[in-house]
């Protein structure tokens, strides 16, 4: 039998995070695992830069950029932190001990594929639970690619939720 003692919950801050979210509480609960939360911010310059076929990078202050960021960063963690309390609070009704600790956030900067994987498999995870998509073409090219890439290339199970229609 499968014992599930750590829940990776991946998040975009989308609606259908917010559902994922319900599930790794529920799960957490139902086993009694310990929930982390990993959000990760797109590095706009590199994805400008593979996008266009050129280095940004090289006309810019990198210290100026790692700088911004982390300005960056720090704004999602809250926006992050904000999210999984106001969550909390709408599933204390069902469940009253919603007990994800802020100490367990993660925001990390680069290719969502990428840093959700490597805080799976570095933080010895049991289970990903996360998104499918959003409503949007846009979010469903963006979101599904993330979810896609990250239950095929990542070793550790992932569930992933669809957001309720």
């Amino acid at each position: 039998m499968v014992q599930i003692q750590k829940i990776l919950y991946a998040t975009d801050l989308s609606q259908s995070a917010v559902s994922a979210l319900h599930w790794a509480i529920t799960l957490a609960e139902q086993s009694a695992a310990t929930v982390s939360v990993v959000h990760v911010i797109p590095d706009m310059m590199e994805e400008m830069s593979a996008s266009m076929g050129y280095d940004l990078f090289s006309g810019f202050d990198v210290a100026g950029l790692a700088e911004l960021n982390e300005e960056g960063r720090a704004g999602a963690l809250k926006a992050v932190e904000k999210r999984i309390r106001d969550v909390c609070e709408e599933v204390k009704t069902e469940s009253p001990d919603c007990s994800l600790k802020f100490d367990d956030v993660l925001v990390r900067v680069g290719h969502p594929v990428v840093e959700i994987i490597d805080v799976a498999v570095t933080g010895n995870f049991d289970l990903v639970v996360m998104g499918t998509h959003g409503h949007t073409l846009l979010d469903g090219i963006l979101l599904g690619s993330v979810a896609r890439g990250v239950v095929q290339k990542c070793p550790v199970p992932v569930l992933t939720i669809r957001l309720p229609q």
